[in-house]
């Protein structure tokens, strides 16, 4: 690509403004500088063309969480194939998030990774690792993972059960209005559980949480962010009564912001009763009242941003007994697509389906992507929404194949996508 194009006779939607309407995109120097009904082929002198004939044309997604696999992993997620995946999907920033095999929770690590990601032209900025190990027992060196370039901090799938360790985070953390995510769930009431309590768990005798542990987790978060000032950011958020806690949270004014993973946005309990390893997931999966009040929060503007929660394993990981299987799935390549299948079953209007991995995302963690503005980074994606395919992993660009949506049928795909100007996939 040159280093100015333009792209025309599209539909550009672009959720921070509300924008949806026929149009084009003007880019130069890796930068919007004119967007809207004017920007036409024909006006266009000196500059490459390209023609979306009609296809949607919208900001490139933000996901705010993905994981890879420790260096040397046999058949492992690298850097590299993690950035492949996430470009044919879409995504135009992906930050890697801390897990136990891969904590990012000292600033050597932040800064080698942040380094190792600078090649990749998918942006791939980190999240920190929010206590050692993960362990919820001592803080990382919060400050100093900050200069190194962690995006925010994280606790990954781990609860931190230690209040005074939570309350002493939220406190240092918000010397640098760093956002602190931690999975909103009960560190007793949720140990070793595999399923959500109730009938399908019972019969089988899987070990379950109960969904009030989700909310007792939110109302503790938001009580200490309002002790402390801290900004906390609900990980993953899942059931009906967690939204109710964090609805009353935000109407004290509260900095407290959300996610969810789009997998508890399509799937429920129901899908987990054939005890397939891929639906062994975190949070676990809930029942159908909680998917439908999740997805009414997204049009509500309750949930800030909806994550694809990539987390690659491997067979071996995913082939122990239900309980025990390693929980996770693969995302990026589907994340558009599965918010797009909403948007066709007429839950969601597809400007409120985009602005949650798109303008969602980029404010709440002051990004300057994700939106159509002059000057705004080129990041965007064009997308013909009415496409059918079924999704395998096995034709994907991921390492792994542990994917929960494997098999699904959708509407809509990726055919091109564009960070700073540059065509990092074209399908």
């Amino acid at each position: 690509m040159s280093q100015r194009f333009a792209i025309v006779n599209a539909r550009l939607v672009d959720p921070a403004s509300g924008m949806d309407e026929a149009g084009g995109v003007l880019v130069e120097d890796h930068h919007i500088v004119e967007f809207g009904p004017g920007v036409r082929g024909i006006n266009l002198e000196d500059v490459e063309v390209i023609d979306a004939h009609g296809a949607i044309l919208a900001p490139a997604l933000i996901d705010l969480r993905a994981g890879i696999e420790p260096p040397f992993t046999p058949g492992g997620e690298t850097i590299a194939s993690l950035s492949a995946a996430a470009a044919a999907g879409g995504i135009g920033t992906l930050v890697l998030g801390p897990h136990a095999a891969t904590p990012f929770d000292t600033p050597e690590t932040v800064r080698a990774l942040s380094h190792e990601t600078r090649p990749m032209r998918v942006r791939m900025p980190v999240a920190g690792g929010a206590t050692r190990s993960l362990a919820g027992e001592t803080m990382s060196e919060i400050g100093l993972m900050h200069d190194a370039g962690a995006l925010f901090v994280s606790n990954g799938d781990a609860p931190i059960a230690d209040t005074r360790v939570l309350r002493s985070l939220l406190s240092y953390a918000s010397h640098f209005e760093a956002w602190v995510a931690v999975r909103p769930a009960d560190a007793c009431l949720s140990a070793g559980a595999a399923a959500t309590e109730g009938e399908w768990a019972a019969r089988n005798g899987i070990p379950a949480e109960p969904a009030v542990a989700e909310r007792m987790a939110i109302e503790r978060l938001a009580a200490l962010g309002e002790l402390t000032g801290g900004r906390v950011l609900i990980d993953r958020i899942s059931t009906e009564a967690g939204l109710d806690a964090l609805t009353r949270a935000k109407r004290k004014g509260l900095e407290i912001g959300a996610t969810a993973s789009v997998n508890s946005l399509l799937l429920n309990e129901v899908d987990a009763g054939g005890f397939d390893a891929s639906m062994r997931l975190v949070p676990p999966l809930r029942f159908e009242a909680d998917r439908e009040a999740l997805v009414r929060a997204i049009t509500e503007g309750l949930v800030d941003a909806v994550v694809s929660d990539h987390r690659p394993l491997s067979v071996e990981a995913k082939s122990e007994p239900w309980p025990e299987a390693a929980a996770g799935s693969t995302g990026v390549e589907t994340l558009l697509a599965a918010l797009l299948s909403l948007v066709h079953d007429s839950q969601l209007d597809l400007i409120d389906a985009l602005r949650v991995v798109t303008s969602g995302p980029a404010d709440l963690i002051g990004l300057p992507q994700g939106r159509m503005e002059e000057g705004a980074p080129a990041d965007l994606v064009l997308i013909d929404g009415d496409a059918p395919w079924v999704y395998r992993a096995a034709d994907g660009l991921s390492a792994r194949r542990n994917a929960a949506l494997e098999g699904r049928r959708f509407q809509g795909r990726v055919l091109k996508t564009f960070v700073a100007g540059a065509m990092i996939h074209s399908e």
